[in-house]
C-alpha cells in the first residue's frame, strides 16, 4: 500500500460478502492456483461477474501444510477490483513467496487454503497507551508505519496465536522491525482494517473440478483415506495460522489507465524516509553533514579516481558518518549508478527508477534519463518501475550526500531483488558490454556504487568476526569469493547481490584490482546496544 493512501482513511468499506460468496472466491482462487501449478488454463476474472469488480482494499491468499505456514502473499491498493487483487495474490502465493519454493503439484493434497478480502482501513486516532483499548482483537487487522518501517498482520493472527491486544501490538512491531512498545509513540502511525475470509483444505469438495481431482490422484503423494482426500473427513482438518515472524505482503503496481500518457522524465520521486532515516529539513541535513565533515576531517582527505564504491544505507545516526567519509574521498563523477538491495516485495525484481529527479527533502538530484533508457535496453531484465522504489530507503539515504560531494551529478538508481549467482553473472556480462560500447563512443564511465549494510542483529563480537570474513573475501577482488563466503557462513549482508553484480561488472572491465577500506562501524557504537547490532563498511574499488 502506498504511503499516500496510508495518510487517510480508506474509501473501501469492509467487504460485505456472505459465506456463499466467499466460498465462490475460494473455488475461483483454488482453480487459479491449480492452473498455475498444472500449466493449464486458469479461470478468468470475468468468471467472477460483478463480485470480481467489487472495490476493495486488497486480498490475500495463504497456504498451510500440515500445520505449518507454506506461503502467504497479498495485493493491496486502495480501490482495487477484487478479481485483480485476488488473482495477483493467488499467483504470488503460488510462485513468488521469497521464503519458500513454488507450490508443486505433488503437495496440493496436503495444503490448506485461505482467501481474504480486506477493507475499511482507517488511521487510529488514539495516542499512547490509549491505543491498547482501541484494538478489537478478532475483528481488527493492524498495520504500523513509522521510522522507515512498515508491517501488517491480518485479523486472524491474534486469535490463532492466542494473543491479547498488547501482544498483538508488540507482534506488529516485531513484524515491522521496530522495538516492542513503539506502537505507543507519536511518530509511529497505526492503521486498523477489517476483512472477511474463507478457509478449507485445498481438496475440499474437489469434485467441483474434475480436472483437479484427476491431477491430484495422479500426482499427490500424501497419506490418508480417499474420503479424507476428496472432502469428507478432510473438511474437519485444522486450518492454518499465520506466524507473524514469517508474514510478508506485497503491493504490486496497477497498470495505468488505457490511454494514459505519463512522461516519467517530468516526474519526481518523493522522499519516503526523510525525517526517519535522515533529517527532513535542509537546515538539519546540512548541520549533520557538516558535523560528519568535521569528524571525518574532510578537508584533509585526498580525493581519488575510482571505478566503484560501497557505502552503508542505515539511518544517518548509525552509518551516515562512514558513508559520508567514503563518498567524500572520491573524485566527483558526472554520473553515478546506485545498485541497492530490494527490501520490499512490491514492484519489479530488477527495478530502475524512471522518474526524472529524486527529492530528498532539502533539495533534488537529477536522474540521467537518457542513460536509463540505454541501460534497460542493454540489460533487459531491468525494468523501469517506480513502485519498487516508492518506499525503499536503500538509495534515498545516500542522495543528500551524493548531491553534497558530487555537485551536479546525475543518478541512475536500480534495485536488485532475489536472484541467483548465475543470473547475476549473465546480467553483469550484458552491463559490461554496454559500458565498453559507451567507451568506444568516447563516453566516460559512470561510478558504480553499491549500497549495502553488513551483518544484521548479532552481538558486537560476532558481527565483527563475520563481517571480517566477508570483507576479507571482498579484498581478494574475486566477486565469487565474496558471494560464496556470505552464503556459506550465513552472513546477512543485505547488499551481497548488488555487490556481486557490480564487482563482476567491474572485473570484466578490468576496473576491480583493489578494494580499499575507508572504514568499518557497527550500530552499537551509536546506540550503546552491543547485543544486537548491524555492521557497516565503506570501500572504494579501482
Amino acid at each position: 500500500m502506498s504511503q499516500e493512501k496510508n495518510e487517510r482513511t480508506s474509501s473501501s468499506p469492509k467487504p460485505d460478502f456472505s459465506p456463499e460468496v466467499m466460498e465462490r472466491l475460494f473455488y475461483w482462487a483454488r482453480d487459479r492456483v491449480f492452473g498455475i501449478v498444472s500449466k493449464t488454463p486458469s479461470p478468468e476474472v470475468s468468471e467472477l461477474g460483478d463480485i470480481g469488480k467489487t472495490s476493495v482494499l486488497g486480498a490475500f491468499v495463504s497456504f498451510k501444510k500440515r500445520g505449518r505456514l507454506r506461503s502467504c502473499m497479498g495485493y493491496m491498493s486502495e480501490g482495487v477490483a477484487l478479481g485483480l487483487a485476488l488473482g495477483s495474490a493467488a499467483r504470488s502465493a503460488t510462485l513468488d513467496d521469497p521464503r519458500f519454493p513454488p507450490i508443486s503439484g505433488d503437495e496440493l493434497y496436503d495444503l490448506d487454503l485461505e482467501v481474504w478480502a480486506l477493507g475499511a482501513m482507517r488511521e487510529m486516532e488514539e495516542r499512547g497507551e490509549s491505543r491498547l483499548g482501541a484494538v478489537n482483537v478478532g475483528r481488527d487487522g493492524l498495520q504500523i508505519q513509522g521510522r522507515g518501517r512498515r508491517g501488517l498482520l491480518l485479523p486472524s493472527v491474534p486469535i490463532e496465536m492466542n494473543w491479547d491486544a498488547k501482544r498483538f501490538l508488540d507482534g506488529l512491531c516485531d513484524k515491522a522491525g521496530l522495538p516492542r512498545g513503539a506502537w505507543k509513540d507519536d511518530d509511529v502511525k497505526l492503521f486498523v482494517f477489517e476483512g472477511v475470509s474463507f478457509k478449507k483444505p485445498f481438496v475440499w469438495n474437489v469434485s467441483k473440478n474434475p480436472s483437479l481431482a484427476k491431477f491430484i490422484s495422479e500426482n499427490a503423494r500424501g497419506e490418508g483415506t480417499s474420503s479424507e482426500r476428496w472432502g469428507g473427513g478432510a473438511a474437519n482438518r485444522p486450518s492454518f495460522s499465520i506466524a507473524p515472524e514469517l508474514f510478508r505482503w506485497s503491493v504490486p503496481s496497477l497498470a495505468p489507465r488505457a490511454g494514459a500518457e505519463i512522461d516519467d522524465s517530468r516526474r519526481t520521486r518523493r522522499p519516503a524516509v526523510a525525517g526517519a532515516f535522515y533529517p527532513a529539513s535542509a537546515r538539519e541535513q546540512n548541520a549533520m553533514l557538516e558535523r560528519f565533515d568535521l569528524e571525518n576531517r574532510v578537508g584533509d582527505l585526498a580525493k581519488s579516481r575510482v571505478s566503484g564504491a560501497m557505502v552503508p544505507h542505515a539511518g544517518w545516526i548509525y552509518s551516515g558518518r562512514l558513508a559520508a567519509k567514503t563518498l567524500a574521498s572520491i573524485e566527483p563523477p558526472e554520473t553515478v549508478f546506485v545498485f541497492a538491495p530490494k527490501h520490499r516485495r512490491e514492484g519489479a525484481n530488477f527495478a530502475v527508477m524512471p522518474y526524472g529527479s529524486w527529492d530528498f527533502g532539502a533539495g533534488r538530484i537529477e536522474s540521467d534519463s537518457s542513460l536509463i533508457e540505454e541501460f534497460v535496453r542493454a540489460v533487459p531484465s531491468f525494468h523501469k518501475d517506480a513502485t519498487a522504489h516508492r518506499s525503499e530507503h536503500s538509495i534515498e539515504v545516500t542522495l543528500p550526500m551524493l548531491a553534497r560531494y558530487f555537485p551536479g551529478v546525475k543518478v541512475v538508481g536500480a534495485l536488485i531483488g532475489a536472484s541467483s549467482k548465475r543470473e547475476l553473472a549473465t546480467l553483469s556480462d550484458q552491463f559490461a558490454a554496454f559500458l565498453l560500447e559507451r567507451r568506444e563512443r568516447g563516453l566516460k564511465d559512470p561510478l558504480l556504487l553499491v549500497s549495502s549494510d553488513m551483518n544484521h542483529y548479532a552481538s558486537e563480537a560476532t558481527t565483527r568476526i563475520v563481517d571480517k570474513m566477508a570483507l576479507d573475501a571482498l579484498e581478494t577482488t574475486n566477486p565469487e569469493e565474496l558471494y560464496d563466503v556470505v552464503r556459506r557462513e550465513g552472513i546477512t549482508m543485505c547488499g551481497v547481490l548488488p555487490a556481486f553484480f557490480v564487482l563482476s561488472t567491474l572485473k570484466k572491465l578490468g576496473e576491480f584490482n583493489r578494494a580499499t577500506q575507508i572504514g568499518r562501524a557497527t550500530s552499537g557504537e551509536s546506540s550503546g546496544d552491543y547485543d544486537r547490532v548491524v555492521g557497516y563498511a565503506g570501500y572504494v574499488f579501482n
